[in-house]
């Protein structure tokens, strides 16, 4: 009898033991959010492909992340044709852009649902009819148009990164007389990068 109190009375605690155990959350700090954002890189070039795909023209970018939470960079445009439609004649655009990420931005920085302020900077030549001549007209045109757009980021932990974007914004510089032009331009963009 006593060897059977003594063992129960060694093998109490230990069974006491073992149901204190407690499920344990691992929550990030904001230094740790910063270092795992350093880690992956706070630079990224990507590539458009929905520019490549639906005219033969070339964007590319270059994206800065700030923090986790904010990044700035700029997407350049090139017309690679010379000719993009009768609705879209730009031939150059560098487009600057400072950007806010929200909700996921906590796990890996700059990725997740975003919103952007960019300023578009275009060339472009506008060709139309006029009633004097039976030619066409061409004229080169500059614009400047600020806008806003709304995307969501994707990357992986190689720092691969795949991105959906749609903004609209509105040409300062436009004149009602250009027939060919419109008033606004679209910012829109289905790109692959890579974090360094």
């Amino acid at each position: 009898m006593k060897k059977i109190l003594l063992t129960l009375f060694i093998l109490i605690p230990y069974l006491n033991i073992s149901q204190e155990v407690q499920k344990v959350e691992v929550i990030k700090s904001d230094s740790q959010i910063e270092k795992l954002n350093e880690l992956l890189g706070q630079n990224e070039i990507k590539i458009d492909f929905l520019d490549f795909l639906l005219f033969p023209a070339l964007t590319i970018g270059y994206e800065k992340s700030r923090n986790s939470s904010t990044a700035f960079g700029a997407t350049m445009f090139i017309n690679l044709n010379g000719e993009l439609g009768d609705d879209w004649n730009d031939k150059f655009a560098i487009t600057p852009y400072y950007r806010f990420y929200f909700l996921e931005s906590q796990d890996y920085g700059g990725y997740g649902v975003f919103a952007e302020i960019f300023g578009k900077l275009t060339l472009g030549e506008n060709e139309y009819y006029d009633n004097i001549s039976p030619n066409s007209v061409s004229d080169s045109y500059f614009d400047i148009a600020p806008g806003l757009a709304v995307g969501r980021k994707w990357i992986n932990r190689k720092g691969f990164t795949f991105e959906l974007m749609f903004g609209v914004g509105r040409n300062l510089l436009y004149d009602k007389k250009d027939s060919n032009r419109s008033s606004g331009t679209v910012r829109a963009g289905v790109s692959i990068g890579k974090r360094f």
